[in-house]
């Protein structure tokens, strides 16, 4: 697997402007899905294609700040979208580059002083704003333009979106010259013979997140994922919690995990994101 570091954070608050929610209220048709939960619903119905807009307006600003700086074309970072969901439509982006902390921190202080390339890139934060929220509104404009002469609707305020756009630079000051260890351990793990729950406590977002579940009339001193009943979870943010329920999970020849056995069981979980492995052992009594 490709080493990735992350420079810098960006989140994005999206929402329809206080004019544009009022003349949802205003217009109060049932037929306007779109204007469901102040315009909600169409943020969180076309939640892919503000990912592609964002990420399409700040990787060519990030990539061109970093080139004049002199960093080597096939170490420009990207910008890659963790996760999108609604509060206002919120979207958490990072800034990576393809490489170790060590040669991520070699390269950028071989041109600059860290602080002051963060300094620069967090400049960036309303030009990126101003960008943003022209295409995200265009985009907008687009479609509800297509649904007024549809629906003979009487004409919408001028500006329909409104963005806060922020860059929080500080994984760059955090750089070293060279890769420091380390792995924390934040979950909560409980399981039944009906369910699998799994929270994540930490303040990181999970991604990628394999888990396994062995079951046993006695102990087991030996594991592999491959003999395992497996799910997949591909995100989990900070403090979420999600319930699988057991029957979900399925081992390599898609039998279903069945824990209905009334007998006392040991039960091993596997859990395992891009950081580490961890294993969890529990002791079911008989009913």
């Amino acid at each position: 697997m490709q080493k990735e570091t992350v420079l810098a954070k960006i989140r994005v608050h999206m929402n329809f402007t206080e004019k544009t929610i009022a003349w949802f209220e205003k217009i109060k048709r049932p037929d306007l899905w779109f204007a469901e939960d102040h315009g909600m619903a169409y943020l969180s119905e076309f939640g892919g294609r503000w990912n592609k807009i964002l990420v399409a307006t700040a990787e060519p600003e990030i990539n061109k700040y970093f080139r004049e700086l002199g960093v080597p074309e096939d170490k420009l970072p990207h910008v890659k979208v963790f996760e999108s969901y609604s509060g206002s439509w919120v979207m958490e982006a990072a800034i990576t580059m393809f490489a170790s902390i060590g040669t991520a921190y070699t390269i950028l202080k071989g041109i600059s002083e860290l602080p002051e390339i963060a300094d620069g890139l967090t400049e960036l934060k309303q030009r990126l704003k101003k960008e943003f929220t022209k295409k995200a509104d265009d985009e907008a404009k687009k479609y509800i333009d297509s649904r007024i002469k549809e629906l003979e609707l009487p004409e919408p305020p001028k500006q329909l979106i409104d963005c806060d756009f922020t860059i929080d630079a500080r994984p760059i000051l955090s750089l070293t010259p060279a890769l420091m260890k380390s792995h924390r351990v934040h979950l909560n793990v409980a399981i039944s013979r009906e369910a699998f729950t799994l929270e994540n406590l930490g303040d990181e977002l999970m991604q990628d997140i394999r888990i396994g579940i062995f079951k046993s009339s006695t102990e087991r001193h030996q594991w592999s994922y491959a003999d395992s009943f497996m799910g997949f979870i591909d995100l989990l943010s900070s403090k979420q919690t999600i319930t699988k329920d057991i029957a979900d999970f399925k081992d390599s020849r898609g039998h279903s995990l069945d824990l209905s056995d009334n007998i006392p069981l040991h039960i091993d979980c596997w859990v395992q994101d891009n950081h580490g492995i961890y294993l969890f052992m529990f002791y079911l009594e008989k009913e």
